[in-house]
């Protein structure tokens, strides 16, 4: 496998399909949103993200970057989509844990981009272990196929369903102590047993 392969191949696990999004998803993946993030999302916001979801397969796969985007959760028997799995490039402010800063020295708010995981399952289809048999596939390719050194999520205190995934994952799960970055306040990090990245 090539790092230009996974826009254009399938991820397989023993109940799953990964895929990348098609035009035709158009519906399911609209519903995906709704049911999962935003109840008001629109047909037209929809479409706006297919296309450039569509378009970034391609574009990143012509400059040789890592394959970043949704790709769509299916089971094989229908080709359905049952939700969503993929890569961000995330940006992590390490310096708020102090295991991660020179003893002594206070918190800071630097970043550093990482690879950072999502994913988000219909609710008819959770608590089936699906969250997590497709994170660990796109692990699995990250790790072997792009030599990664680790890969990142982040989620909310409250969202304690992810922090059980990242768990199982094999994920460290730190909690930011503090009430800074807003937007940042639990992190699950892997990184790469082969140490060859």
């Amino acid at each position: 496998m090539t790092e230009n392969d996974f826009p254009r191949l399938a991820l397989h696990t023993p109940r799953l399909i990964i895929r990348r999004f098609v035009f035709e998803d158009s519906a399911e993946r609209l519903r995906l949103i709704r049911e999962t993030f935003e109840p008001a999302y629109t047909e037209a916001e929809n479409q706006s993200w297919l296309s450039w979801c569509i378009l970034n397969y391609q574009e990143l796969a012509r400059l040789h970057q890592p394959p970043y985007g949704d790709y769509a959760i299916c089971q094989p028997s229908t080709m359905g989509v049952i939700g969503s799995v993929g890569l961000v490039p995330s940006v992590i402010p390490w310096g708020v844990f102090p295991e991660c800063r020179p003893e002594g020295t206070p918190p800071h708010f630097q970043v550093s981009p990482e690879f950072g995981l999502f994913w988000t399952v219909l609710p008819a289809h959770q608590g089936q272990g699906f969250a997590f048999e497709a994170a660990q596939a796109l692990i699995k390719f990250m790790f072997e196929g792009w030599s990664v050194q680790r890969v990142v999520a982040t989620t909310e205190r409250a969202n304690v369903a992810s922090q059980r995934v990242m768990q199982k994952l094999g994920m460290k799960v730190m909690i930011n102590p503090l009430a800074d970055p807003f937007w940042f306040e639990v992190v699950g990090v892997l990184e790469n047993p082969s140490g060859s990245a």
